[in-house]
C-alpha cells in the first residue's frame, strides 16, 4: 500500500515539471535572496568554514555572495537536479567554478553532504511545517562532524506573536501558494528546533529587514 503524497511533495513535483513555474519560484525566491545576502555575508563569520553546503540554494547567488565575501570557503548548492543546473550557469558567469559546485537531491528523502562542515538554510524553513524542519534539522545533525554547525537564515516572527507585519504577510503565502504547510516561525521555535535535533551552543542574531540568523553547533 502507498503512501499519500503531501501536498509540500505534491507542489514540489508539480514546479519541476512545469519548467515556467518553477523559473517564476526561482526568480521570486533570488529577488528576496540579493534583498539579505549582504546583511548575511556582513554578519555571519565563515572564517573556519572549509565546506559550506547551501541547502535548497536555488540558483547559487548565496554562496556566490559568500565566496566572494570569504576567499577561502568552498561551497555547494544542494537542490533538485534541474535547479543545480541553473545554479552551475549562474556560478560559471560569475567565474567561481573552481570553488564552487551544485550537488543533486532531494531536501527531504536523501541525506545531507557529508563533506559539509556548514549547512546552511536560507529563506528554506518557512517553506516547510514545523515537524518536516525538526526532520531536516535532525538530518543536519547526523551528516555534520564534530564542530560542524547548521545555520537557519531568513525572516522571523517575534516570540510573542505579535509581529513583524511581514509574519502576518509570509505566512499566508506558504501555507496557499508555496506549499500548503509552511509559515514564519519565532525565534523561541527555532531554537527548540536546535536543541531537540542535539545542537549546542545556539546562538542568534537580528538582521534588518525583519530577518535573522540562528546557528548551533554539533559537539
Amino acid at each position: 500500500m502507498t503512501s499519500t503524497p503531501n501536498p509540500s511533495e505534491i507542489k514540489a513535483v508539480y514546479q519541476a515539471h512545469a519548467p515556467h513555474l518553477e523559473m517564476i519560484f526561482q526568480k521570486a525566491m533570488q529577488d528576496i535572496s540579493v534583498q539579505a545576502q549582504k546583511d548575511l555575508s556582513e554578519n555571519i563569520d565563515l572564517s573556519k568554514t572549509k565546506f559550506l553546503v547551501d541547502v535548497g540554494g536555488g540558483n547559487g547567488s548565496n554562496i556566490i555572495a559568500l565566496a566572494k565575501k570569504f576567499p577561502h570557503l568552498k561551497a555547494a548548492v544542494f537542490d533538485s537536479p534541474s535547479v543545480c543546473k541553473i545554479a552551475e550557469a549562474n556560478i560559471a558567469k560569475h567565474g567561481l567554478s573552481e570553488r564552487l559546485s551544485t550537488i543533486p537531491g532531494n531536501c527531504l528523502t536523501d541525506e545531507f553532504p557529508a563533506q559539509a562542515d556548514c549547512l546552511l538554510f536560507c529563506h528554506f524553513f518557512t517553506i516547510w511545517s514545523k515537524e518536516q524542519d525538526q526532520l531536516i534539522l535532525k538530518k543536519a545533525f547526523r551528516s555534520l562532524p564534530s564542530g560542524g554547525r547548521a545555520m537557519i537564515f531568513n525572516m522571523m516572527q517575534n516570540n510573542n506573536e505579535d509581529g513583524p507585519l511581514s509574519a502576518a504577510m509570509g505566512s499566508p503565502y506558504f501555507l496557499t501558494i508555496a506549499t500548503g504547510t509552511g509559515m514564519l516561525y519565532t525565534w523561541n521555535e527555532y531554537k527548540d528546533m536546535f536543541k531537540a535535533a542535539g545542537f549546542s551552543n545556539i546562538e542568534s542574531g537580528e538582521l534588518p529587514v525583519d530577518h535573522g540568523v540562528i546557528w548551533g553547533i554539533k559537539a
